[in-house]
């Protein structure tokens, strides 16, 4: 059955100025790499995300978790816009104040995760200056040629969480975006893993400043239940947002994804359209993309740039087909999808609280004991219970 039958009629038809055809083959490539094309998961998570750090609650850890290619980079560009928005009137009250900022963690070539190259990149993005130079100042406890205690200062290297703290709380950070964020759990131990988490609860709490680590289905295992006696600290101050791909096997999802595809066919900038791809192959599109709309941009890009090449008038199959990722990489990343979704089914679900809580054995008895208290015969109106009459006092 198809499930998308001309999507001519649904969508509106977006056109891209005129004079980028006449414009240098960059200039094409760099209009449609900064498009950002609105769909509905997209929307979702953008107005999640926001709703949990604008809260009044600001020592908080919000985790975006998503398949790989779901469309993380205009996510995080689109959450960037909405702060700066929403911090405009402090902006005008206090000049020194910043917004958001955004730090990517990378992953580390061997060993563990490199904290303190995080910190000084985030320091970095604040302007903080002299970052190699920071040092701190600890009072400590000497002794002179008489043995008498004596308190002396020493001077150390920074701490930079301590001086990220400090710096994100002074400049009044909206938020501070963690991308790829679960490089971070490439760590040595299961131990170091918590200790990591910590670290961030640690930030968020004594900075003041919402965290937003955004990243794959990897980032599951920080909320998943490895040791209770860390993550259920950090799950106090723990919200979620699940950026999902679009479901074949849902009607309106891959309707969704058929309009999404052709908004992006129609900000190609080409001589002649080639919209009509989402209507006769959109099975196609959605196979090599599976859903996920970042996935398909990048593959519409690199199959834009073939089209560029041999100055054809519109995208042809061919040059898709000569771009597309293998069947047998789809179907690795198909099941990474599938597994990372139901780690999300379980974290996002009610579990059984209300079995540990006692509230269904409870409810079950009350529901007995209910239908026990009208289970009884009612007699009719004035008429004597059956018994036996007293005879002679006895």
């Amino acid at each position: 059955m198809e499930h998308i039958k001309s999507l001519n009629n649904n969508v509106e038809k977006y056109k891209f100025p005129e004079e980028l055809l006449q414009s240098s083959v960059e200039e094409r490539k760099t209009y449609f790499d900064n498009y950002t094309v609105s769909h509905k998961f997209l929307d979702e998570a953008i107005s999640s995300t926001i709703s949990f750090i604008t809260s009044h609650v600001s020592e908080r850890l919000v985790f975006v978790c998503g398949p790989s290619g779901v469309g993380k980079k205009e996510l995080i560009k689109s959450i960037k816009e909405k702060i700066i928005e929403f911090k405009r009137p402090a902006l005008i009250e206090n000049p020194g104040c910043v917004p958001v900022i955004n730090v990517e963690a990378i992953a580390p070539e061997q060993g563990s995760f490199n904290f303190r190259n995080l910190w000084m990149s985030a320091l970095e993005k604040l302007n903080e200056p002299m970052i190699e130079n920071k040092v701190s100042y600890r009072k400590i406890d000497g002794f002179d040629a008489f043995g008498r205690s004596v308190p002396i200062s020493r001077i150390q290297k920074a701490d930079y969480q301590e001086v990220l703290q400090k710096a994100l709380r002074y400049r009044t950070v909206g938020a501070l975006i963690i991308d790829e964020a679960h490089h971070m759990l490439r760590v040595s131990s299961g131990k170091k893993i918590n200790w990591s988490a910590d670290l961030l609860k640690s930030l968020t709490n004594s900075s003041q400043t919402p965290i937003v680590l955004i990243g794959t289905y990897e980032l599951t295992t920080f909320l998943e239940d490895i040791d209770k006696s860390i993550t259920d600290q950090i799950n106090q101050r723990t919200k979620i947002v699940h950026f999902r791909h679009y479901s074949c096997k849902n009607r309106d999802e891959v309707m969704i994804f058929g309009k999404t595809a052709k908004k992006l066919l129609l900000h190609l900038p080409l001589e002649q359209s080639a919209e009509k791809l989402a209507d006769k192959e959109w099975k196609y599109l959605y196979k090599y993309s599976l859903g996920c709309i970042g996935t398909l941009k990048i593959w519409l890009k690199d199959a834009y740039s073939l089209a560029l090449e041999e100055k054809a008038k519109t995208l042809t199959i061919e040059h898709l087909e000569k771009s597309r990722k293998s069947g047998h990489t789809c179907s690795a990343l198909l099941q990474s999808i599938e597994e990372g979704e139901s780690k999300m089914e379980k974290i996002l679900s009610e579990g059984n609280i209300e079995e540990k809580l006692g509230f269904e054995k409870n409810e079950n008895k009350s529901r007995l004991d209910r239908n026990m208290g009208t289970s009884r015969v009612k007699s009719k109106p004035f008429e004597r219970n059956p018994k036996r009459d007293i005879v002679n006092n006895r």
